[in-house]
């Protein structure tokens, strides 16, 4: 029978047309991604895509066709009952599909990944994603979904039709066929007969990540992130557990002892603890901060707090979301590439943070943010946290929420200088500010004011670097300023405004500033270029104010002060390289690995290095490997 074979093919032709068509969109969209060097061979993604297309369409086909079948062979009685639910059923699938590939437009003009399950998980607070959206765009949204419904729609009924049974005599006979069909489906979805299924890595063809990219099937990617989200496999194993723990304790120091002394930080007398203040600057990238080699002119605040106090020059962010920096900076724990720690509250809960330290030693704590708390469960990890006051955009007036992203900067932080008067101190506060951050609506005009990406996000970094220099003047009118060490930091790098790339090292590499009035003469000024993570704060900062951390405390925490004793020790011409540090930085497309003799990024599905500065040895390689299988050994054992 001639239709027991064309209604299946036209299923599967419908959903290979769907696919092509948002890889052309997306291939159009991001043109700027190109390959320099090969270009053109970015429009191979189409061929190269068809495996993972075939396979989503398999899954995509599976149900209709089963119920297309049971019409078949029950007759006419039943078949016009079939044809509504296959057509409900792919009208309710595609509604679903068009959202799912047009958000992997924003996300990809955001991150530089595939949507995945951690953005989904951002998709649990739509007003606070809502609220980083302008107005047209949101308008722009809501046409082009309509739009694309509508055509798609319009496409299927052109392509696979209302009336899809062609005979209405039916016999269970038919039925003989569906085993058929199902082995058919069967065999695409699994990506043939091999020993293991198809997974990314079949249809990555380039050595350009984005062309990649562009021949991944968006649905499935997500799909597949899903099932793995709570995974108990350590899918970056490379080696046997002892040689990467072993690896990895040399990298950390805890093979062999660091005692460096004790070092005269502060100049006071007053035996009263001091204070602690941490601000977390969003996206706050060293390619913003003249310091660091960033462009000239944006951040004059931040480049006099460094004159006055001491600057890590080779620090980086491991990850590239909000929720994975706080993790870092609170709690001293790297990122992982395809999961985020506090949204699984199980895990969350057991990591030791310097709020909950200091809270054990008698410390106020408190939290300010002019954003929303409820995103990405942040919220409700920092009250774990023994945060006992946290201000954030709901404490705010009307009028006072100044951006869509919330309360911007300026705000915040002057609310923070004025709020911290009521703590009792000693008190450690932390600030995280939201203003650089898309869609860059800050209340604010400086020299960058065209409407390009590139001068929107330079124009809300000096509004963000103008709100820090207000902040401290404030500050330093405060009885407790004279007794209080701060801590500057980014929650992650940016892609912008160079828009290089989140696995370009470049995007990765943060400001990390220690200011305040205690400091001796001597720290002033100071600068420290040991390569190191955000995730070091802990381990580094508590020393300094007497407090040494117990044991496990901040594992993965390394103390810099330590480090930078050992780098002096140690001749230059050593082959030792552990003393010159380190930096490590993912995402899900793979891993970064930054130290003095070079920075490259290892690509999960390519299973290759790109050496993006210098020149990363094979030990420098095997390490990264190694620092990676052991953080998600220990993630997976929390």
């Amino acid at each position: 029978m001639k239709s027991l074979l064309l209604l299946p093919l036209r299923l599967v032709a419908f959903w290979l047309l769907f696919f092509a068509v948002f890889r052309l969109w997306f291939v159009l969209w991001f043109y700027r991604d190109w390959s320099p060097e090969t270009p053109m061979r970015v429009w191979a993604s189409f061929w190269y895509a068809l495996p993972l297309d075939l396979s989503m369409a398999g899954y995509l086909v599976l149900a209709p066709v089963v119920f297309w079948f049971i019409g078949m062979a029950m007759g006419a009685r039943v078949q016009g009952f079939m044809e509504q639910v296959i057509l409900a059923y792919k009208v309710l699938i595609f509604s679903v599909l068009i959202f799912i590939f047009g958000a992997n437009v924003f996300i990809y003009e955001e991150w530089h990944t595939l949507l995945n399950n951690r953005a989904l998980e951002y998709f649990k607070a739509p007003a606070a994603l809502m609220d980083s959206m302008s107005l047209p765009f949101k308008v722009v949204c809501v046409l082009l979904y309509v739009g694309f419904t509508w055509v798609v729609y319009r496409t299927y009924m052109l392509i696979v039709g209302r009336k899809i049974y062609r005979e209405t005599t039916g016999g269970w006979w038919v039925f003989l066929a569906l085993p058929v069909w199902l082995a058919v489906l069967l065999l695409a979805i699994r990506g043939g007969l091999g020993v293991m299924p198809i997974n990314e890595s079949a249809v990555y063809y380039s050595a350009h990540i984005f062309d990649n990219h562009a021949a991944t099937n968006t649905a499935w990617h997500l799909a597949h992130s899903k099932m793995e989200t709570r995974s108990t496999e350590n899918l970056h194993r490379v080696m046997p557990a002892t040689e990467a723990n072993i690896a990895v304790s040399h990298l950390l120091g805890t093979d062999k002892p660091m005692e460096t002394g004790s070092l005269d930080f502060f100049s006071s007398t007053d035996t009263t603890p001091l204070n602690l203040v941490f601000i977390i600057m969003e996206s706050h990238t060293a390619q913003v901060v003249e310091a660091l080699g960033g462009v000239q002119g944006v951040c004059p605040s931040i480049n006099q707090l460094i004159e006055e106090g001491v600057l890590f020059t080779n620090c980086y962010g491991s990850g590239y979301r909000t929720d994975q920096g706080i993790v870092s900076v609170l709690a001293g724990y790297p990122a992982q590439p395809d999961q985020s720690i506090v949204l699984l509250e199980d895990k969350a809960t057991k990591l030791r943070t310097v709020s909950g330290v200091l809270h054990e030693r008698g410390y106020a704590t408190a939290f300010f943010y002019g954003g929303e708390l409820t995103f990405a469960n942040i919220g409700s990890w920092l009250t774990n946290q023994h945060f006992e006051r946290i201000v954030s955009e709901k404490d705010f007036t009307s009028a006072e929420h100044t951006q869509r992203w919330g309360v911007d900067d300026q705000l915040l932080l002057q609310r923070a200088a004025l709020e911290i008067n009521q703590l009792h101190q000693p008190f450690f506060a932390t600030a995280m500010t939201p203003s650089l951050h898309p869609p860059y609506d800050v209340p604010y005009q400086s020299q960058w004011h065209s409407n390009t990406d590139r001068d929107k996000f330079l124009n809300s970094a000096a509004f963000a670097d103008h709100a820090l220099g207000v902040f401290f003047k404030t500050a330093a009118q405060q009885p407790w300023y004279k007794n209080t060490l701060f801590v500057l930091v980014a929650d992650h790098g940016s892609s912008q405004p160079g828009g290089i790339g989140l696995d370009n090292p470049g995007s990765r590499h943060i400001p990390l500033i220690f200011f305040g009035a205690p400091f001796r003469q001597q720290w002033r000024g100071k600068r420290l270029d040991m390569y190191c993570n955000h995730h070091d704060i802990p381990s580094t900062v508590l020393p300094m104010l007497g407090i040494k951390p117990a044991a496990g405390d901040f594992p993965w925490s390394r103390n810099q002060w330590q480090w930078d004793a050992m780098n002096k020790a140690k001749p230059r011409e050593s082959t030792d390289q552990r003393p010159h540090g380190f930096a490590f930085f993912t995402n899900e497309n793979g891993i970064g690995w930054a130290t003095e003799a070079g920075k490259g990024f290892y690509y999960f599905g390519e299973k290759t290095w790109h050496q993006w500065e210098g020149k990363l040895d094979t030990v420098s390689q095997r390490d990264a490997q190694a620092y990676l299988q052991t953080l998600y050994d220990d993630f997976l054992a929390k």
